[in-house]
């Protein structure tokens, strides 16, 4: 359930926080996308357990095993025995084998992924329910839901490993990019380099095949899309968003289209332990006994004792599983979480089992949006799918608790669900998943509400309030500024932006920064900045810093300007006779005093919801008045009761402080002057650190000492013959593109800087690929270049992240390499920031988008530089150039941004 103050805020607003371009709910209604009716057969093979005289099964007997005529693989399990697949083969067959004991018939219990309802189009509503984005639903109750935003606030994932025990993968799926997971004791290939019988496990097992391909071919559907509702990317315009939109996703097959193998899932949950899982999720189960549920049993024993939480559908059946007993999910295990599947309505889906003392809780089941193993989309119903929005729950909360037990995290999970009469009696807590309540798991938690975002061409005033954080510190803000041009959008560079009667300029990752100084806490705050902008499409975005370290993530709004700005009768519009700025972030009423002394902006309704739809990879305008909207409220530089788009009313020189702007710290000044020791304000340069102040642009220059960028040439190295990478030396922001040449190189290869980081690759042939950094702590890592085949090569310690000029290493002692890769929001792990610290260089600037940097250049590369439509100096940025989705979202009277 959320909180009174974000409630109301969201409500207010009728705007969905925290999912990259809002829109990406409203794509998906056009097309209309498939329902799901059959996840497909399996492979037809009849799969034996067998017994073996020695008890074990050697090496050499497996092999013996594989020449029978009709056995098409033979593997071990972990009791000794094997797990053998034929094809025309009865037992009496293998029992005549030299070595073989006894033969049954291996246990297979469905996927729980049946669905029955018609094909109708369908929106995000599992991730945020807005009364109107659950198509094919009736009746719909808005808030029935996840409360993702609210999640996505602390953090997305990153870091998090969720194993997905199903059917498959789609590896090629453009909306799981970059989240597969990558074993560091392993490499692709064909050698079984860390000694656990399985060669080249490089990205996990499948143990339907007896191989390393984890997509598992046409027999994958069900687990591909049980990935995608885990963990499908967010911020990418593309269909839709998992609600861990930034874990790695460990793929282990046991199972091929309807159907999976109790004894695989045991053996795949035991290896998911081995290898670091911080969760797994099970959408399957059945009647199993004997000897197959022992194993079952064993494992899920081995995930407690090593602390993993198993999360495990309820079933399909309409059934009480405390009577009806099926497994995993009637395991009484600690660590065995059971969910059913809900309704948009918050009601038990018509199909999902139940059980007051076998089912922990309730999660969306009924249409729910998933990736598929084409490449698209389509909708599907069950329990399949409400387990992996819990398994990324549990992600979540992981990670947002580091130090909690697995028993810890559980509990917390249940205690955070939205009790509600329909599941009283159904489950153990009688709710459904909440993460509302994530946010009390950090202090860093800070929410936005963006007001005055529609003006005429001149002095555009815009203003942000702060909801939160509430700790002391030492805080700054970044503000940045896009533009679209060429249907781009682009980083505005050398633009001027005045706060609290301090002006910078925009450096070429579109960012100014400005110090706030030692304050208590922002909660309430107003940030009022001005600047003169020519008719056309911008985009603001907003980032705090504490101490040096981001506080939340960066978020985002459309800034309307001359042209761009609606007419009166589009969405935006406001409806005569509401009450102006009826609410803030934290719901107080206007006038919440800033640090500055001044008020903060009333912000009134926003009219639109994400309705109307385009296409799932060019979405546009979509929201429709519903006669809510509200006028905004009075902000400074406005003549109250004035709509926005009436002239702004503002000083050209930037408010005063005391006009709803925060206190700058004393000794601050304005461009041109500094103050010895001072935090320094504007342009001018702060004697007492030796470095750049916020705001400017100068461009660096290699430090005397710090690692010059060359180039590493190679003998025609590995597989692909690698002869050359260029440049060796990167800055730690991201960014740079580097080149790799060859003689052999792979068609669509993936490229990986150390064990998880993943580089954006920008093109690639047969004797070159490009591919940009993404931000990494200073250090030296391996870079992997990887085929679509399995097949790789490694570049031992080939590229150098180094701080870039006048800035501190993040730690302060050089850093070390962690393969955890960076954080959604561009910070190491930690909390440092790639090109920030205490006393250094301003705070951040730029946040990662998929890998790659919104900085401006990094060594040894070049900016991408346009002249827009007025002359202005536009750079290509990664993080401004991921928002394309953004115009649909409606902030002429008010919204909450989104996250990104």
């Amino acid at each position: 359930m959320k909180s009174t103050r974000i409630q109301a805020m969201i409500l207010a607003t009728a705007a969905v926080a925290g999912y990259a371009g809002a829109a990406a709910f409203s794509a998906l209604a056009a097309p209309a996308l498939p329902l799901i009716t059959s996840w497909g057969p399996g492979d037809g093979l009849t799969r034996y357990v067998l017994t073996l005289s020695s008890g074990t099964a050697s090496p050499e007997l497996l092999a013996g095993l594989e020449v029978v005529d009709g056995v098409v693989s033979a593997q071990s399990l972990s009791d000794g025995r094997a797990l053998v697949a034929t094809d025309g083969l009865v037992p009496q067959d293998l029992g005549a084998v030299p070595g073989v004991a006894a033969v049954e018939a291996s246990t297979s219990v469905p996927v729980a992924g049946t669905v029955t309802d018609p094909l109708f189009p369908s929106y995000g509503w599992h991730l945020e329910n807005t009364g109107a984005n659950a198509a094919g639903q009736s009746p719909v109750v808005a808030d029935a839901d996840v409360d993702a935003a609210d999640g996505w606030d602390v953090g997305t994932g990153d870091g998090m490993v969720v194993a997905v025990v199903d059917s498959g993968f789609d590896s090629d799926h453009p909306d799981l990019a970059g989240s597969l997971w990558v074993n560091p004791a392993e490499p692709c290939g064909n050698v079984d380099t860390d000694g656990n019988g399985k060669a080249g496990d490089c990205h996990g097992w499948n143990w339907y095949s007896n191989s390393a391909d984890v997509d598992n071919g046409s027999y994958g559907s069900h687990g591909a899309s049980v990935s995608g509702t885990v963990g499908a990317r967010a911020d990418n315009a593309m269909g839709l968003a998992g609600v861990a939109p930034d874990v790695t996703i460990m793929p282990l097959v046991i199972g091929g289209g309807s159907t999976v193998d109790v004894l695989a899932g045991a053996e795949a949950i035991r290896y998911a332990v081995d290898h670091g899982a911080d969760v797994i999720n099970a959408s399957w189960g059945g009647a199993v006994t004997g000897y197959a549920l022992d194993a079952l049993r064993s494992a899920v024993a081995y995930a407690a004792a090593h602390d993993v939480l198993v999360v495990a559908a309820a079933g399909n059946d309409s059934s009480n599983r405390d009577t009806s007993l099926v497994y995993p999910a009637s395991l009484s295990d600690w660590n065995v979480v059971t969910v059913g599947a809900s309704t948009a309505a918050d009601t038990v889906s018509t199909f999902s089992a139940y059980g007051a003392g076998s089912v922990d809780l309730f999660a969306p089941g009924t249409r729910v949006v998933v990736t598929t193993n084409t490449g698209g989309y389509a909708q599907a119903n069950g329990t399949s799918f409400s387990a992996p929005i819990v398994a990324a729950a549990v992600a979540l909360y992981r990670a947002a608790m580091p130090s909690a037990t697995a028993a810890e995290i559980k509990q917390a999970l249940l205690a955070d669900v939205d009790p509600l009469p329909a599941f009283t009696g159904k489950s153990l807590t009688g709710g459904r998943l909440s993460m509302a309540k994530l946010t009390g798991t950090t202090a860093d938690s800070v929410r936005y509400a963006f007001t005055s975002m529609t003006a005429p061409a001149g002095v555009v005033s815009p203003a942000i309030g702060v909801a939160g954080p509430t700790t002391a510190g030492d805080y700054d803000v970044v503000l940045g500024l896009g533009m679209e041009d060429a249907g781009e959008i682009w980083a505005l560079s050398g633009k001027a932006v005045t706060l609290g009667g301090v002006t910078v300029t925009t450096d070429d990752a579109g960012d100014a920064v400005f110090p706030l100084g030692g304050l208590a806490g922002l909660d309430g705050t107003a940030l009022a900045p001005s600047m003169e902008l020519g008719d056309g499409r911008y985009v603001l975005t907003v980032q705090i810093y504490r101490d040096g370290s981001p506080v939340g993530r960066t978020y985002a709004a459309p800034l309307l300007v001359g042209s761009a700005v609606p007419a009166p009768s589009t969405p935006g519009g406001s409806t005569p006779g509401t009450d102006p700025g009826d609410s803030t972030p934290d719901g107080s009423t206007p006038g919440t005093t800033t640090p500055g002394g001044g008020t903060s902006p009333g912000t009134g309704t926003d009219p639109s919801l994400p309705g109307g739809a385009t296409a799932p990879r060019d979405p546009g305008p979509g929201s429709t008045p519903d006669g809510s909207g509200t006028s905004p409220g009075t902000t400074p530089g406005t003549t109250p009761g004035t709509s926005p788009g009436t002239s702004p009313g503002s000083d050209p020189d930037g408010p005063a402080p005391g006009d709803g702007t925060p206190s700058l710290p004393p000794g601050t000044t304005t461009p041109g002057g500094s103050t010895p020791g001072g935090p320094g304000g504007g342009t001018s340069p702060d004697p007492g650190s030796g470095t750049p102040t916020p705001g400017t642009s100068t461009p660096a220059t290699p430090a005397p000492d710090a690692p010059v960028p060359g180039t590493t040439t190679y003998p025609r190295v590995g597989t692909f013959r690698i002869t050359s990478l260029t440049p060796n030396v990167v800055d730690v922001a991201g960014g740079t593109l580097v080149t790799i040449t060859g003689e052999a190189l792979p068609d669509d290869p993936t490229v990986r800087i150390g064990g998880t980081s993943t580089g954006t690759v920008v093109t690639a042939s047969a004797t070159r690929v490009t591919f940009r950094v993404p931000a990494r702590v200073a250090g030296t890592y391996d870079v992997s270049v990887f085929a679509p085949d399995g097949r790789s090569t490694v570049l031992s310690n080939a590229l150098t992240y180094a701080a870039e000029v006048g800035s501190p290493t993040p730690g302060g002692d050089g850093g070390t390499p962690d393969d955890g890769g960076s954080t959604p929001d561009g910070t190491s792990p930690g909390g440092t920031t790639p090109d920030s610290g205490p006393g250094g260089t301003p705070p951040g600037g730029s946040t990662p988008d998929d890998g790659a940097s919104d900085d401006g250049p990094a060594p040894g590369t070049e900016p991408v530089v346009r002249s827009g439509p007025a002359g202005e100096r536009l750079v290509r940025s990664a993080k401004f150039g991921g928002l394309r989705a953004i115009w649909s979202m409606d902030c002429s009277s008010s919204c909450t941004g989104v996250a990104i």
